[in-house]
């Protein structure tokens, strides 16, 4: 240290009188040497305690004790140093500055050295304090440690990075032990059993002790300090987590969607609550007072022996385990009560709706409780607001509630029918005026243009779920006449939805049955129709019962009544085409009649096919006559005759040679259906049709009939038919027509040339 010792000589030459108090050349050395070999000794003592794994505690406070003898030396001569030799040695600031900072560096080191000292008493006490169960103590400990380790970083023990590693691996592991004793005591402190009993009930129970088998002296206050412990590093959020997990799934959900039992006992050593629900012999109790009754009751339970812990206290407030429960499953457990309880307490009619005032005061002491017991947060009324809105959920649900049962209407089966008859009314339309009379004179202009019997639905057969749909409608209407404006404009408009709805409805519900019943798709069209009648003229008949605010409004339900009778039409034209096509498919691959032109021999299976053709036709007849409405049918059957028909003259007309026995086969085969095709038009409490009456409504009826006397007359007959264009034979067939089957049914001879001849 030769730049001390020419300081300290330098000091004193220049005043012997203050040499006294900055102390000898050997003192300063024998004070860097001191502080060095404290230097090298603690680290040599912490590298043997943590990187070699020895013990070595005895030495360790030895130490500690050499450090601090050292740190107060040191402290003394650098107030020496700045009060005697700054002042004395004004020539050599340069040199005085060089002793200062080697004198901070060196005490720099021992300040880095106490420390790591420091890290490593509170890592011993830490762990004691763990064992005794003084956990929030130990986690207080080892915060500081983290802090210490990370000063110990930024001074001049950075350079011994083999101890910092190995402190750090010692902190990390007696975290890893607090937190496996405090899970351990967590886990004793509760417990949750689950149990079947016989008859079908399922029990689950959360057991609280207050008593730990690790510890005889356990209570309240060691449990706010593990819980504090848990909150300080990092845990405990997690195992609220789990906890509200588990009281959602196996406490609060029970209660709120089953009308689950409560049940408390209370023992030596803690509580035990039990939540029954589930069996044969289960009664409801999902009313909304008592789910918020036995709520209560878990809240206060749990509240009084566990909930009510502080965990942490910062400047504002308290922080206990309730708030931290509400903040993890608060809103979903307010949205399940809202959906599951109090939503299902709003009644679905306004007779009952006085009965949910109850409900609401249940509802706002519920909130006020669980705000006080702070699950819930100040600024949270929604359970209050959502049962003090009452009028609008009521709304919402009563009109959710109309348009379902109209959706289950909707989906019923389609065969259950009843018959309806034409309204014989005793006079014109009737208009009612707001208290429901018949007023004795309308304005309507269309009550003078209009019979009494224009607006008569035809008989038929309709769904009886449609008979209770429109009762439904009329229920919901008549409602809205003693409702409020905008009660009774969401009835209105619910109205109109239910009539959307079924377009879209049972297209879908009864696609099955609509593709592959043909009495199916003649229902729907009937029940289409029928709503479509009644959509006519909703709106007119209920105007000026409605409130006054609607009054002035567009208030009809025409457009659906359009929508209506676009559906029964789709839906049943398109069974129609259905229906074609099997009947055609089977003329083309069971009648065979171009194969019946040149083998006589096929007249069988010909006449075989052509039954199946009147079979698939005469069930049409049984299904639908009783269904549809007279003229419907009428002109549903005719169509599909037509087709018929029409397929059979196309393949007779085009054949190029028809043997005589081939013609005699396909007389015979012709006639089966000519005889059976009037018995189509036959309904049972209507007028028989006569033959002129299936020639019009059948397309192609007479050039059919023409074709089997074609079929059997000579070369002769069918001259004097034709009747130079006059006759019958001209009337349905054309020159070429006639043509064809003179050239298929007859040798070229000079005779049939005469006849080719005479028809142009």
């Amino acid at each position: 240290m030769p730049l001390v010792g020419d300081v300290l000589a330098s000091i004193r030459r220049g005043g012997r009188e203050r040499s006294g108090k900055v102390g000898t050349e050997g003192h300063m050395e024998e004070m860097v040497r001191q502080a060095e070999e404290a230097h090298v000794g603690l680290l040599q003592a912490l590298r043997t305690r943590y990187v070699e794994l020895s013990s070595a505690v005895s030495d360790t406070a030895f130490l500690q004790q050499h450090v601090e003898a050292t740190l107060h030396s040191i402290t003394d001569l650098h107030t020496s140093i700045e009060q005697d030799v700054v002042s004395a040695v004004k020539g050599s600031v340069g040199e005085v500055g060089g002793v200062v900072r080697r004198w901070k560096e060196v005490q720099g080191s021992l300040e880095a050295a106490n420390t790591l000292l420091d890290i490593h008493t509170l890592l011993e006490d830490s762990m004691k304090a763990a064992a005794d169960h003084k956990f929030l103590e130990s986690a207080e400990h080892l915060a500081k440690v983290e802090n210490l380790l990370q000063e110990a970083s930024e001074k001049e023990i950075e350079k011994e990075l083999d101890i910092m590693n190995a402190l750090q691996e010692e902190l990390v592991m007696r975290r890893t032990q607090l937190l496996y004793s405090i899970s351990e005591v967590w886990q004793e402190t509760l417990t949750w059993e689950e149990e079947r009993q016989p008859d079908g009930k399922r029990s689950v129970s959360l057991s609280v002790l207050l008593k730990q088998k690790t510890t005889s002296n356990w209570n309240e206050q060691q449990l706010q300090q593990m819980l504090g412990a848990l909150y300080m590093l990092g845990e405990l959020h997690r195992q609220i987590t789990t906890l509200g997990r588990n009281l959602m799934k196996h406490f609060f959900e029970p209660i709120i969607q089953h009308g689950a039992t409560v049940k408390a006992m209370e023992r030596s050593d803690g509580v035990v609550l039990t939540v029954t629900h589930g069996g044969k012999d289960s009664q409801d109790t999902r009313q909304a007072t008592i789910v918020l009754m036995r709520l209560k009751e878990v809240f206060t339970i749990l509240s009084k022996v566990l909930l009510s812990v502080v965990v942490n206290t910062t400047s504002s407030r308290e922080i206990t385990l309730m708030n931290m429960l509400g903040d993890e499953i608060g809103n979903d457990f307010k949205d399940i009560l809202i959906k599951d309880c109090i939503a299902d307490a709003i009644p679905y009619s306004r007779a009952e709706l006085s009965h949910f005032d109850k409900v609401k005061a249940a509802a706002e002491d519920f909130q006020n409780f669980l705000v006080e017991k702070g699950f819930f947060k100040e600024q949270d009324k929604s359970l209050m607001e959502y049962a003090a809105n009452v009028d609008v959920v009521f709304s919402n649900k009563a009109c959710a509630h109309i348009l379902e049962r109209a959706r289950i209407l909707m989906k019923q089966p389609l065969h259950i029918t009843v018959c309806i008859t034409p309204l014989e009314p005793g006079g014109p339309l009737i208009i009612q005026d707001v208290t429901g009379r018949k007023q004795d004179q309308s304005t309507m202009r269309l009550e003078k243009l209009l019979s009494a019997k224009s607006l008569n639905m035809p008989k038929c057969q309709i769904s009886t779920s449609v008979c209770d749909l429109v009762e439904l409608i009329y229920e919901t209407l008549e409602e809205a006449c003693t409702s409020s404006p905008e009660y009774a404009g969401r009835l209105f408009y619910t109205v109109h939805n239910i009539l959307t709805l079924y377009s879209h409805v049972v297209p879908t519900a009864h696609a099955h049955q609509l593709a592959t019943l043909p009495q199916q798709a003649a229902i729907v069209h009937n029940n289409s129709m029928y709503l479509a009648h009644h959509a006519l003229f909703l709106g007119h008949q209920y105007r000026l019962r409605l409130p006054q605010a609607l009054r002035i409004a567009t208030i009809t339900t025409i457009d659906q009544a359009q929508e209506l009778r676009k559906m029964a039409s789709s839906i049943f034209l398109k069974a129609m085409q259905n229906h074609r096509i099997a009947l055609i498919t089977t003329l083309r691959e069971s009648v065979c009649l171009d194969s019946l032109g040149c083998d006589a021999s096929r007249a069988e299976k010909t006449q075989q096919g052509m039954r199946q053709v009147i079979h698939q036709l005469q069930l049409l007849h049984r299904v639908w006559q009783d269904v549809l409405p007279y003229r419907v049918y009428i002109k549903a059957i005719s169509r599909l005759v037509s087709s018929v028909v029409e397929e059979v003259v196309a393949r007779v007309v085009t054949m190029e040679d028809i043997s005589a026995d081939a013609a005699l086969a396909l007389i015979t085969t012709l006639i089966l259906l000519k005889e059976f095709v009037p018995s189509l038009f036959k309904v049972e409490g209507e007028e028989e049709p006569g033959q002129g009456e299936v020639l019009r409504d059948v397309a192609l009826w007479g050039k059919f009939s023409e074709l089997i006397v074609v079929l059997g007359a000579s070369l002769q007959d069918i001259q004097d038919r034709w009747a130079q264009g006059k006759g019958p034979l001209a009337h349905e067939f054309t020159p070429d027509e006639a043509k064809q089957l003179v050239r298929a049914l007859f040798q070229n001879t000079d005779r049939r040339a005469k006849v080719l001849a005479r028809i142009k």
